[in-house]
């Protein structure tokens, strides 16, 4: 169980080692979401579709890359089953879906793709994808320490979640693997990260998924 003063659990510690983020989510944010959990729930079920729509995209931008596309659309399915079960949660306590709104950490990373450059405008766009899932099961493995007692049916959400967002970002990062040497993918993916480390500073205060 995760503390007032910020301790993570030793099994969040091991999954946030095996991420490739540069900076932890501020020690506050875990309790926030937990005392706001119809906005973090509501706010997640938006991120879901985004992300299923996001792999689609993907999948419509290079309609010649078959593993790209048969790998996109399972991840896209997967999605809409996560987002279903969120909803499902949401309806069964009363809670209020949300519409679209802005994500600025999501926003910013997006505007750093680098476009009319392929491959690298692939590249990017699979880097991009990978920082959105490995800091998305960062978050929801520090929500599942908060919570694991407290409400034990959002605690299997998570826990069933964290895992499947670690796979989703190794398969954005093993795609954009296959596009330039590994000698250019290692330094490119570092300046996503320390851009991604930037934009923490200011992120962290609200019960949001990414806020």
């Amino acid at each position: 169980m995760r503390t007032s003063s910020g301790t993570r659990s030793a099994a969040a510690e091991a999954v946030r080692a095996e991420l490739p983020l540069l900076v932890a989510t501020r020690g506050t944010w875990a309790l926030t979401a937990a005392a706001n959990l119809p906005v973090f729930l509501a706010d997640h079920a938006v991120c879901e579709q985004q992300v299923a729509m996001y792999s689609l995209s993907l999948a419509g931008y290079y309609p010649d890359d078959l593993e790209l596309v048969e790998r996109a659309g399972a991840l896209a399915a997967e999605e809409v089953q996560h987002f279903r079960r969120v909803v499902a949660i949401l309806k069964k306590r009363g809670w209020p879906l949300a519409g679209r709104r802005p994500n600025r950490w999501a926003r910013a990373l997006r505007q750093r793709i680098e476009v009319g450059r392929e491959p690298i405008t692939k590249v990017d766009r699979l880097l991009f994808g990978a920082i959105i899932e490995a800091r998305s099961c960062e978050r929801f493995t520090c929500l599942l320490d908060e919570i694991r007692d407290s409400d034990p049916e959002v605690a299997r959400l998570l826990a069933d979640l964290g895992p499947a967002e670690k796979r989703h970002w190794e398969m954005f990062r093993e795609l954009a693997a296959r596009e330039i040497p590994t000698d250019e993918l290692q330094p490119r993916f570092r300046g996503w990260l320390e851009f991604e480390r930037e934009l923490q500073q200011t992120l962290g205060v609200e019960p949001t998924v990414h806020g």
